[in-house]
């Protein structure tokens, strides 16, 4: 009986085991999409640089910041549209449900940059969000 009882809880922690391995870290996984994501928005044209961030504080669902940089004089909204539409290529490991606080800005001019919205969409869409808009506005 006690041999059973033995071999039941061995078993049961070793599914345990193999389901917690088949989880992930999911901060791995954002930080892969950040190297992904990060180089993908510098090859957007007039991008001078930008700094992309994936949070994941457990169960609270994960948040990505991208801050871009474009050249002086540029026209934002381009620049924008063309990184949403790099962001949401590189976005395929990512959830749908994730929120993303997107800001571009003209260099050296922080404080006059544009977000989303100006595009039709909210402040801080879903990345899905992001998907639909870039799908419908090849």
């Amino acid at each position: 009986m006690l041999h059973k009882l033995g071999a039941a809880i061995f078993a049961a922690l070793l599914v345990f085991s193999l389901a917690a391995c088949s989880l992930g870290n999911p901060q791995k996984a954002g930080d892969t999409f950040v190297a992904d994501a990060s180089a993908a928005i510098d090859a957007v044209p007039n991008v001078v640089s930008n700094k992309t961030r994936f949070t994941d504080p457990g169960g609270m669902g994960a948040v990505i910041n991208v801050r871009i940089t474009a050249v002086e004089h540029t026209d934002l909204d381009a620049v924008l549209r063309d990184s949403l539409h790099a962001f949401a290529d590189a976005s395929g490991s990512l959830k749908g449900v994730s929120r993303v606080e997107f800001y571009v800005f003209p260099e050296g001019e922080a404080d006059n940059g544009i977000r989303p919205d100006v595009l039709g969409l909210s402040q801080s869409p879903t990345v899905q969000e992001i998907r639909d808009y870039t799908s419908s506005n090849g």
